[in-house]
């Protein structure tokens, strides 16, 4: 996806409506003009890798989901097209695309082909069995990325990403498996959650120890499309840690993603590198107005991806307490976002202002403007 005219951040200019992080209405059009139409991060194809291995997620209000077929990703709604009950109730497994209501089980085209006492109560023939097909859901694959439109029409995925489509591919050849994954529930709307991973202007009251003390500062901030990136240099100090750790433990680090690198992917995919060594991937999905869920995967650029064994030169027992000090490192620094988050979503509750936006803040400026142009201004 490329934009009309290439972004250029303004010294200051004002934000969104504040009622755009609370009001239910404008949550609704959301759900209908950004997240069904913007292609979104479901998971990776690890979690895909065997026949009828699946994942569901709810995108835009809507239950999805996207199933292997004998090494093929296939997308539908989860819902049985019997009398709507959900297909696959679990967020990930192995299972026949089979409703557990009824027992009415889809084919990779989303017909159903097994529909228990067919002929004696149903009488459908092929064209009734397709008339009561499941509705296809878009799903496209950046390296291991696994994203998922619900909208029939649409850019596909290549554009969708433009030149962070090369990044994806390269960090899915470093990264190999999460040493950590969790979901936090905030009390906020999604895109505060978005927005403040997308400026270091709060850095040094909200996070003298933790995020403040990776970088140094220097930021670099490029767009394409609907989505940003921001580069810093990692401090000299974290940089010899993990230049050592990565020497001492056998890893491969990227040999191009050697400060902090983070990717912001319209609308709500989050993905930052640290020194080539570490990549987290986060996503804040929409629960309601006022909630989001905060979902979390950490890895490391180790070769075997396996806690245990011989993995690396030290050992499990080393490559364990660096998982542990990476795991807590960004726990504390996402709560204190989340207190962040939520205070400001409190207070935005209470104004009809807008926010002022400075240069320090312009990949937030960027991202409303994004988002403007998907709610149609």
């Amino acid at each position: 996806m490329e934009s009309a005219l290439p972004f250029v951040a303004a010294k200051a200019v004002p934000g969104i409506d504040p009622a755009a992080y609370h009001d239910p209405e404008i949550f609704r059009a959301e759900e209908e003009r950004v997240f069904r139409h913007a292609w979104i991060f479901a998971g990776f194809t690890d979690d895909l890798a065997q026949p009828n291995d699946y994942l569901t997620r709810r995108i835009g209000g809507l239950d999805v989901l996207v199933q292997n077929f004998d090494g093929e990703l296939r997308g539908f709604r989860n819902v049985c097209t019997h009398r709507f009950a959900m297909i696959h109730r679990a967020p990930r497994g192995n299972g026949m695309l089979r409703c557990g209501y009824h027992g009415w089980t889809f084919d990779r085209d989303g017909v159903p082909y097994g529909i228990p006492g067919n002929e004696a109560n149903f009488g459908l023939d092929r064209e009734g069995r397709c008339g009561r097909a499941l509705t296809p859901v878009a799903v496209g694959v950046c390296g291991r990325f696994v994203f998922l439109r619900v909208a029939a029409e649409g850019p596909d995925l290549g554009d969708w990403l433009g030149v962070y489509a090369d990044v994806l591919r390269h960090a899915s050849e470093i990264f190999v498996r999460p040493f950590d994954e969790r979901s936090m529930e905030w009390a906020a709307n999604w895109k505060m959650g978005v927005e403040s991973v997308l400026e270091v202007y709060h850095a040094d009251l909200t996070h003298p120890m933790t995020f403040r003390k990776l970088v140094k500062g220097d930021w670099r901030c490029d767009y394409d499309g609907a989505h940003s990136r921001g580069v810093t240099g990692v401090s000299d100090k974290s940089a010899r840690w993990w230049d050592g750790v990565s020497e001492r433990l056998g890893f491969r680090p990227s040999p191009i993603l050697r400060d902090y690198d983070h990717l912001h992917i319209f609308p709500n995919l989050e993905i930052g590198f640290t020194r080539g060594a570490v990549m987290s991937v986060q996503t804040y999905d929409p629960l309601g107005p006022d909630r989001c869920a905060l979902n979390l995967r950490l890895f490391l650029a180790d070769p075997d991806g396996a806690l245990g064994g011989d993995a690396g030169k030290g050992g499990p027992a080393a490559r364990r307490l660096i998982e542990e000090g990476a795991r807590d490192l960004n726990v504390a620094l996402l709560r204190e976002d989340q207190e962040a988050s939520e205070l400001a979503f409190r207070g935005c509750r209470q104004t009809e202002r807008p926010a002022l936006l400075g240069l320090n803040e312009e990949r937030i400026q960027q991202f409303h403007a994004v988002w403007r142009g998907m709610m149609g201004g």
